[in-house]
């Protein structure tokens, strides 16, 4: 069952139990109307005899039956009775029509609560007390509400017939509402089909930009724009591996065959395979970077989450890039704390390690005198790293992309890498609710600022 047909007959059931419960009610109003309405009625007959019987002395019995016989109000199939104080039948008018005499118990009743009231196979009958001097009688008037019930039967069928013609209608109404109202989903459920993986720039339409819809479209736009930046990041991300990987593979297979093409001494043997050997330390070294940014990337690597102590992080990290190169110098410095818990964060300690050797190595790499500085602080509430060099820095327009995969600045092309170290840097920093700076001029070296946020 669809959308629209679903929300037409939710309506028609409320609208059904709403207008149901309305006629119920104007229903019963008017039977009780109806009952009250007769039983004044019978009151006003029974005062009336009861009166000119007992107070008009010019008026007896007899003249009494021919008075109300001949009365236009006369109730159908009317009956008054009026009994004394020793429950015998003063005056009666009409016909029992084989109906029961009062008993003695009903006249005490009536009595005692001046007041009667019953209902009996379409017949109504009220007895009520009078009072004449000093004597108390007795009143009893039933009769038939032909005309009265007969209004109420119609008034029953001509609101059954409403209600039935109602629904119907209802449902209807319902269901072209339902439809117009969907519309505006049925045009979104087109122009999503339109869009495929092969062409992510196209975007939803919006009439406004404020009602529920609209906001599904917005949210929608977001999302594809996040999926094509997305998609343009992946293929960018294939394109540059595919060109990293192949030039150090491309590099051992030339050297291979040139190797081959005439024999050679011990000593070019081993120049070339130190050379190779170097191009598959480059190689694997980038491998296992990528490796790192796909968990990174693909939230993988949250799962080994936990306290990290970022002091030791840095030791471990300065001994690894010490060996990298005789040259390379890391002097780290670290403010004083008084808990070993001001300096953990939480976190993975490998993807921390490697963005923490990164940033150790690029500074080494690309300073002069091959110094990296190192400062680690501790505030409340989170840990900032600082890493210094003195090396030529970088332009204006290179710091806007130099977290880029594969970029590389204008003044690196002398030396060896392949532009993913910082790009990964950042996505571990990200990972880890951090956040990542640059501060960098031409000629006046770089400083790379990590904030990181205290283990809870």
């Amino acid at each position: 069952m669809n959308i629209r047909t679903r929300l037409a007959l939710q309506f028609l059931v409320l609208a059904s139990v709403i207008l149901g419960i309305a006629f119920a009610v104007v229903f019963m109003r008017a039977a009780d109307f109806r009952k009250e309405e007769f039983i004044g009625r019978m009151k006003d007959r029974g005062n009336n005899a009861a009166t000119m019987l007992l107070q008009v002395d010019e008026i007896d019995d007899r003249l009494l039956r021919k008075i109300e016989l001949a009365s236009p109000v006369r109730l159908p199939e009317e009956t008054i009775t009026i009994h004394d104080h020793a429950d015998r039948e003063v005056l009666r008018l009409g016909d029992q029509h084989g109906r029961s005499e009062p008993t003695s118990e009903l006249l005490a009743l009536i009595r005692k609560d001046g007041t009667y009231y019953s209902n009996l196979a379409d017949r109504e009958l009220l007895g009520f007390s009078f009072r004449h001097g000093d004597e108390e009688y007795v009143v009893i008037a039933s009769g038939l509400d032909i005309y009265g019930r007969r209004k109420l039967k119609n008034q029953a069928q001509v609101m059954l017939a409403t209600y039935l013609i109602g629904v119907v209608l209802i449902f209807f109404i319902g269901r072209f509402f339902a439809m117009r109202a969907l519309s505006p989903v049925q045009r979104l459920v087109w122009e999503f089909q339109q869009i495929g993986a092969s062409d992510l720039s196209k975007r939803i339409q919006l009439d406004n930009d404020t009602d529920e819809l609209a906001q599904l479209a917005l949210s929608f736009n977001d999302l594809l724009a996040r999926l094509q930046d997305a998609f343009q990041v992946q293929r960018n991300f294939i394109a540059n591996a595919s060109h990293e990987l192949r030039s150090p593979l491309t590099a051992i297979s030339g050297q291979l065959e040139v190797l081959l093409l005439n024999p050679r001494t011990s000593a070019e043997y081993e120049r070339a395979l130190r050379s190779v050997l170097e191009d598959m330390h480059a190689l694997n070294q980038l491998s296992d970077r990528l490796l790192l940014t796909a968990q990174v990337e693909t939230g993988a690597a949250a799962t080994g989450f936990g306290p990290v102590r970022m002091d030791e992080v840095l030791w471990v990290a300065r001994d690894e890039v010490l060996r990298m190169d005789s040259r390379y110098r890391v002097d780290v410095m670290i403010d004083e704390v008084e808990d070993e818990s001001d300096l953990l964060v939480n976190g993975n300690e490998t993807l921390l390690h490697s963005m923490v050797t990164n940033l150790m190595a690029n500074a080494c790499k690309f300073a002069d005198d091959r110094r990296a500085l190192i400062f680690l602080k501790s505030s409340t509430n989170a840990i900032s790293l600082q890493v210094r060099d003195q090396g030529p820095g970088i332009a204006t327009e290179d710091q806007e992309r130099i977290f880029e995969p594969f970029y590389r600045a204008k003044n690196t092309g002398g030396t060896k890498g392949h532009g993913i170290g910082l790009s990964l840097v950042k996505s571990i920093v990200l990972s880890h609710g951090g956040s990542i700076t640059l501060d960098s001029k031409l000629g006046s070296g770089s400083v790379f600022a990590v904030t990181l946020p205290k283990a809870a």
